[in-house]
């Protein structure tokens, strides 16, 4: 697949990813109370950080070159499964933790804890990050570096490559009458044609 393919897949993971660590990921109902706790809620934060870690990682491949695409799909694929690992367990709020936040909306103590649909949904968008590392390993050799455009293709030779090497140089031969940028070898001086001042060529 083309690199636009492969990054569409890691958008889509990374996307769906911090779309779902911010949603309700277990709600708690008791004596007509109703909390949520979102992804970020009942993993500390790292729901979000997996994504975020994956978007950056998305960003940072339009920079490497075909070594370090690798080495980056290996790290995107790590946080991959470890995205479908949290999605897949479903982490589950403290019970103290439960309690303390129905007891700032109800006087209850009992509740009911029920798991919603969206880490599975952020487990699918693990395993789309996982397929575009694959995608990403699989063509890194194959892409271009982007840095590579701004790179010179061939060193120039002669003597224009050599003007900025001798300033003082530069100067003395413009002050003798010689061309800074011709050739040595067919500078005047070696084998140039002189005249004389005192000699009238027109009568030649």
């Amino acid at each position: 697949m083309r690199r636009g393919g492969t990054l569409a897949v890691l958008l889509a993971g990374a996307g769906v990813g911090l779309v779902a660590s911010a949603q309700p990921w277990w709600r708690a109902s008791g004596d007509g109370a109703a909390v949520t706790f979102s992804g970020s809620d009942v993993t500390g934060g790292l729901c979000q950080t997996l994504a975020v870690v994956t978007l950056a990682g998305m960003l940072l491949v339009l920079v490497l070159r075909a070594r370090g695409r690798r080495i980056l799909a290996v790290a995107l694929a790590l946080a991959g499964l470890g995205m479908i690992a949290t999605g897949v367990l479903q982490a589950a709020p403290d019970a103290d933790t439960v309690r303390s936040r129905v007891r700032q909306v109800s006087l209850t103590d009992q509740f009911a804890l029920s798991a919603t649909a969206w880490p599975w949904a952020y487990a699918v968008a693990g395993l789309l990050v996982v397929v575009g590392a694959g995608l990403l390993w699989w063509g890194a050799p194959r892409w271009a570096g982007r840095v590579s455009r701004f790179e010179r293709t061939a060193t120039p030779t002669g003597p224009a490559s050599d003007l900025g090497a001798d300033p003082a140089k530069v100067w003395k031969d413009l002050d003798a009458g010689l061309d800074p940028t011709a050739d040595p070898d067919v500078r005047p001086g070696d084998g140039r044609v002189t005249m004389d001042p005192t000699h009238d060529h027109r009568q030649e």
